[in-house]
């Protein structure tokens, strides 16, 4: 016991923790190696360094003092093993090891004492340091040091911060290289370290040796370094400089200074020599309270780098304290213990607690100093770093920092402002509750910020918080943290419009779906439930019931939930936004997001045979005991539920298609190309089985009816054809499409049929059928509209009777929608079907063929006093179809036309076609223009009609870019196709304009925009009136009410009546419509002028960039193509100048303008939050308004006619027609 304790007292430079060291480990030393050992093995001699007295005097008494030591450890060894013997009669395993480590020590002194390297306890450059997560990584990582990358532009730098940042060291190197220059003089190293901190900040000045000696003098001194500082006028730092050689800047700063805190915590100088500690500590604080942001900065980093560092120490002391507990509690509960082992092991366990105290009060005044004053900092990009610092440190030093104390911060930090910051808090919070052990301690914290992560996953203005806010959420829903109002608010996500954010919240929602789920079926027996309901894997029926049919009851349940709430928030009916044939609905686009995860869907066919069961069968009473009757209430459907599931069926086999090829997660397929064209062959076997079955059950209704043939789309024909009676199958498919498109008049249902029927013409199998399909459709149709119009005054708005009106207006509808299916020229060119039977007077003189026929309808669009309003209705229907119908006539023929130009068939370009073409064309704008002209500036056919006019002169002004591929064409054709190009008339030009300028008011009027009209402009004599700014291109919408853009005292009276009546949802869509309206009516006028189909186009360009920077960005982007192409810079020689010499031209000149979009870009409508009262209806605008503005725009461009008349010359005498081209620029834009 007498040698135990001299070990225990000895100083600290000989004690040994364990009582088992003998001696120090050797590092391996290059010069040593050289000196003793050649590249070919052979020895040489090489003369040593003589070492000084002292050094031979110091390895003598080591000499001395390690035998003395071992000859102690030897006999308490002999002591300890005789004791053991007696007691227990068979040693244990430490005591093994210690007979070992006594035989080993034995054997060493033996031999004669020999010269060795000196191994002195403290540091030299040599020594290899451990870090304090050294004993936590594999060796082959602990072997890996971090090296700074060497920058060669700062080789002029010189001291500490070029062994950092230059010499191509690692921190470790250097941090261990800094500690021995702190024992030989500390004053000096810790000069050299704030000199260091400085230069890392950016700064020229520099502290000395007495600054470094009275503390008390820092504040002064750092105000006198911030005075010169000022002088300098710093624009740039390291830490947030873009220049190459600061890359990896604050990486290298932040482990060197992990490295110093290592260093001082394994030479014990932490716990021992507290003063340098706290010298560094001083000057850091100090700096991160000062006025510049770079030292801020700067210093915030260094002090967050080593607080994250003590942390570290500190989870090591821990892992130490509980490793010798452990020991404690092993060797007490041994039959005879080793006291002097257990005293051992409590004076370490003291030390460790007495090290842990010492980094508890530094990282106490560190947060208190440093970290509560800087997270809230100015900087987002010093409060950013606070919060990932604060994440580390609680998951690193658990019992001090998971506690509600510093917890509330980063609750706070959801409310920052920054995107970047409330991100990086979202990501740490997701990292403490991934871990379960720190559920209970963020219980308090969840319940008094729940409210706020609930809000940030559903309303973020950033999409990035957003995404990790519900994946954060999901975990706390998984924890049972969340109130069933916060479940179905982030549920609701599900219909969100963003396509990340129904991809982060779709984990989330198959959750609430399975927890649904087992609350059905929780009151089951579970035997009974078993035998009553199959499992899906277990049954190849898919029309038999199974599990899964209750999961599909609690989606579509969920679902419709979630709708209603949404549509009950804002009750509003609207006008629906514009949809096509190829858009998704929102259930469709939910279940997309959540297939992956929900294998239920993946067997599409069991929701199907769900959909087919008749659900009506199942009674609504019953014995509540019975389990199949309990089972059956479980998966009947309810109202509703039928229609949402269509949709859902649409997108579960559309996704199931597309994973057969790519799997999740970017995997290859495991599949064979083999395997997945069998899978492909089932899947198309199994729809084409089905979708029969379908529409006979929901094709009576429109919208069930569109989602089956949305559905039907996606079949591949090719493979069905291969399958045995494939064909006859597909048959019988097609009849039923047919069957949809001639029985339904609702648009969405018409345009999937045509989709489907374009789909059945795209395959060469099918081909034929379609077609013939097709062509008896129009022939069936066209002759019941002949028979209707038989012997009627067609021109003439009113005469037929509500059914046969009914009955036109469907039967124009369809076929204005089937002459989009394949060209349809010849169809409405052919003669009409004559009836044999007898005919109604003066019936003599009617159309002739189905053109003639529509040309005349035309005429029932020009509104009467006369005709009743639900007349009125179908009168407007009627001629809005006939106007789609004819478009679509005039482009099969200019495609015609330019696939004879091609393929140079001058018998497609026959003089008479050509003619008959340009009066048809003639005709046509003829019989609209008074539908233009007499009706509202704003009223939906009057903007059709403009639509369709602005678009016709537009396609025949493409017609002149193309060319014969072979030969060149016939001057006689040349010219009549020149012909063709023609002026949209100047009447037409006056009513688009007022149109167009009355759409500009409504937006504007409809998101609070303060924009100038043709009377203000001429009435202004401020030239600094219309500035353009690009600050107020998406200038959003204005929350004051009292600041209104309408000078009329009732119409802001009709809209603060509008505003209590619609919802925000409601006045938002009506902005957006408002904004596509516009949008699209200025895509044509923009069209026509640069293919130089519109006379005065310097007036109308200068009316539509009038407003350019007041009505959005969608609209300035349509007014770039109008702006004139600047030729490519020259040389005096002639060559175009090369790209560094235009770039070198832009500095001079200033910022260019922003470069024009594509072409074919898609215009992305405003999503602003509208708070303004919407516009009147165009109905209650006057007639006298509208003439008005005929008035004023018909003098300036009568005005303006006059001016050009001498240069016009006799380019204007054609009749409208252009002559000459326009330039190539122009001829690109306009495409095909």
């Amino acid at each position: 016991m007498e040698a135990a304790d001299t070990v225990l007292t000895s100083s600290p430079e000989s004690r040994r923790r364990s009582g088992r060291v003998v001696r120090k480990p050797e590092s391996f030393s290059q010069n040593q190696h050289g000196a003793s050992v050649l590249k070919n093995g052979a020895g040489k001699r090489k003369r040593a360094a003589e070492p000084t007295h002292g050094e031979e005097d110091d390895e003598d008494n080591e000499s001395v003092e390690d035998r003395e030591d071992e000859e102690e450890e030897d006999e308490e060894e002999e002591d300890d093993e005789t004791e053991s013997d007696e007691d227990d009669g068979e040693p244990d395993e430490e005591e093994i090891k210690a007979q070992r480590r006594a035989q080993r020590a034995k054997a060493a002194a033996a031999k004669p004492a020999a010269k060795r390297a000196k191994t002195t306890p403290g540091l030299s450059t040599t020594l290899a340091i451990r870090s304090a997560n050294t004993q936590s990584q594999p060796a082959a990582r602990a072997s890996k040091s971090r090296k700074a990358r060497a920058r060669p532009s700062q080789a002029h730098r010189q001291g500490l911060y070029a062994e950092v940042f230059d010499r191509g060291q690692s921190p470790e190197d250097t941090a261990a290289a800094w500690f021995e220059e702190v024992q030989k003089d500390s004053v000096r190293a810790l000069r050299d370290l704030v000199n260091f901190v400085l230069q890392c900040i950016g700064c020229n000045s520099k502290v000395e040796e007495q600054d470094i000696a009275d503390l008390d003098s820092v504040p002064s001194k750092l105000g006198d370094i911030l005075q010169e500082y000022e002088q300098q006028k710093p624009t740039d730092y390291p830490l947030i400089s873009k220049q190459k050689h600061y890359a990896g800047f604050q990486n290298v700063l932040e482990e060197f200074f992990k490295a110093i805190i290592k260093v001082l915590h394994t030479s014990s100088a932490f716990y021992d020599q507290t003063e340098i500690y706290d010298n560094i500590y001083v000057w850091v604080a100090t700096m991160s309270g000062a006025n510049y942001r770079s030292f801020r900065h700067t210093a915030t980093i260094i002090s967050l780098a080593m607080s994250t560092a003590l942390c570290d120490v500190a989870k090591e002391l821990q892992d130490t304290m509980a490793t010798l507990k452990a020991q404690l509690d092993a060797e007490k509960r041994k039959k005879n213990p080793n006291k002097a082992r257990i005293k051992t092991i409590e004076e370490s366990q003291r030390a460790a607690e007495s090290k842990l105290d010492a980094i508890d009060t530094q990282l106490r005044d560190a947060f208190e100093t440093v970290y509560v004053h800087r997270y809230r900092d100015q900087d987002e990009k010093t409060r950013a770093p606070c919060v990932a610092a604060l994440g580390n440190w609680i998951v690193l030093y658990r019992k001090m920092f998971l506690e509600g104390h510093y917890l509330r911060y980063l609750g706070w930090v959801m409310s920052d402002t920054s995107a970047n910051t409330r991100l990086e808090d979202i990501k740490q919070l997701k990292r403490l509750f991934s871990n379960k052990n720190n559920i209970a301690a963020l219980r308090a914290f969840t319940d008094r910020f729940r409210t706020r992560l609930v809000e940030m996953g559903a309303k973020d203005a950033d999409i990035n918080v957003r995404v990790e806010a519900i994946e954060l959420l999901d975990r706390l829903r998984d924890a049972e943290l969340l109130e069933p109002d916060d479940i179905d608010e982030i549920g609701r996500l599900i219909f969100d419009s963003e396509p990340r954010i129904r991809k982060a919240v779709a984990k989330f929602f198959v959750a609430n779906i399975e927890d649904l789920y087992r609350a059905t079926i929780e009151d089951f027996d579970e035997s009974q439930y078993d035998a009553a309901l199959p499992d899906t894997e277990d049954v190849e029926d898919f029309l038999v019931p199974t599990r899964s049919w209750i999961k599909f009851k609690c989606l579509g349940s969920v679902l419709a939930g979630y709708d209603n709430d949404e549509e009950s928030t804002d009750a509003t009916t609207v006008q629906p936004l514009p949809v096509n044939s190829i858009s998704d609905s929102r259930y469709t686009l939910a279940t997309q997001s959540i297939f992956p995860h929900m294998a239920e869907l993946h067997h599409w066919e069991n929701l199907a045979g769900y959909l087919l069961y008749d659900h009506t069968s199942i009674p609504s009473e019953g014995d509540d005991d019975d389990i199949d009757f309990q089972v059956q209430q479980a998966y009947k459907l309810g109202a509703g539920e039928d229609t949402i599931l269509l949709d859902v069926l649409h997108a579960a086999f559309k996704s199931y298609l597309r994973s057969i090829q790519e799997p999740a997660g970017g995997r290859k397929p495991n599949l064979t190309k083999v395997q997945i064209r069998e899978k492909q062959e089932s899947a198309a076997q199994n729809l084409t089985a089905l979708l029969p079955r379908l529409m006979s059950k929901f094709g009576s209704t429109p919208h069930t009816a569109s989602s089956i043939l949305r559905i039907e789309q996606l079949l591949d024909i090719s493979l069905i054809n291969e399958l045995q009676s494939g064909e006859t199958s597909y048959s019988a498919i097609l009849d039923d499409v047919a069957k949809q498109f001639v029985s339904h008049s609702d648009k969405q249902v018409l345009a999937t049929a045509s989709a489907a029927l374009r789909n059945a013409l795209s395959y060469e199998p099918s081909r034929e059928a379609a077609n013939a399909k097709v062509q008896e459709i129009w022939t069936e149709s066209v002759a019941t509209l002949a028979n209707l119009l038989d012997g009627e005054d067609v021109g003439t708005r009113g005469l037929l009777d509500k059914p046969s009106l009914v009955e036109v207006v469907n039967i124009v509808v369809r076929l204005a929608e089937l002459a989009g299916v394949r060209d349809c020229s010849h169809v409405v060119e052919s003669k009409l079907p004559t009836r044999s039977s007898r005919k109604r007077k003066g019936n003599t003189g009617g159309p002739r063929t189905l053109l003639s026929l529509l040309l005349q309808l035309l005429h029932r669009g020009v509104p009467d006093q006369d005709t009743t309003a639900a007349f009125a209705e179908l009168e407007d229907q009627l001629c809005s179809a006939v106007i789609e119908l004819v478009s679509r006539y005039f482009r099969w023929k200019v495609v015609g036309i330019k696939k004879a130009i091609n393929a140079n068939e001058e018998a497609q370009l026959s003089t008479a076609s050509l003619t008959d073409l340009a009066a048809t064309r003639t005709v046509f704008v003829d019989n609209i223009a008074p539908v233009i002209q007499v009706r509202k500036p704003l009223d939906l056919v009057r903007y059709q009609a403009i639509l369709s006019v602005l678009e016709l002169f537009a396609l025949f002004a493409t017609i002149r870019n193309i060319r014969p591929e072979k030969g060149n064409l016939n001057d006689d054709i040349e010219r009549k196709l020149r012909g063709l190009n023609a002026f949209v008339p100047d009447d037409i030009i006056k009513e688009v304009m007022i149109t167009h300028e009355k759409m500009e008011q409504s937006f504007a009027k409809k998101t609070r925009r303060k924009i100038e009209s043709v009377s203000e402009k001429g009435k202004s004599n401020d030239p600094t009136a219309r500035i353009d700014d690009d600050d107020d291109i998406e200038k959003p919408p204005e929350d004051s009410d009292d600041e209104r853009d309408g000078s009329d005292d009732e119409e802001d009276e009709v809209d603060e009546d509008e505003e209590g009546t619609q919802g925000k949802s409601a006045k938002k869509q009506a902005a957006l419509l408002a904004e596509h309206n516009l949008c699209e009516l200025t895509s044509k006028i923009v069209f026509n002028l640069v293919g130089g189909t519109i006379k005065d186009d310097k007036i109308v360009k200068a009316r539509l960039i009038l407003n350019r920077t007041k009505l959005g960005k969608n609209y300035s982007a349509l007014l770039g193509y109008l702006d004139e192409k600047k030729k490519p810079p020259r040389r005096k020689g002639g060559k175009e100048l090369s790209e560094k010499e235009k770039s070198g031209k832009k500095g001079d000149q200033g910022r260019d303008r922003a470069g024009k979009p594509a072409i074919s870009k898609e215009i992305v409508l405003e999503d602003d939050d509208i708070e303004d009262d919407s516009d009147a209806p165009p109905e209650e605008q006057h007639e006298d308004e509208a003439q008005r503005q005929r008035e004023l725009l018909e003098d300036g461009i009568e005005d303006r006619g006059n001016e050009d008349d001498d240069d016009d010359g006799a380019g204007n005498e054609q009749g409208g027609q252009l002559e000459g081209e326009s330039g190539g620029d122009d001829d690109e834009i306009m495409g095909d």
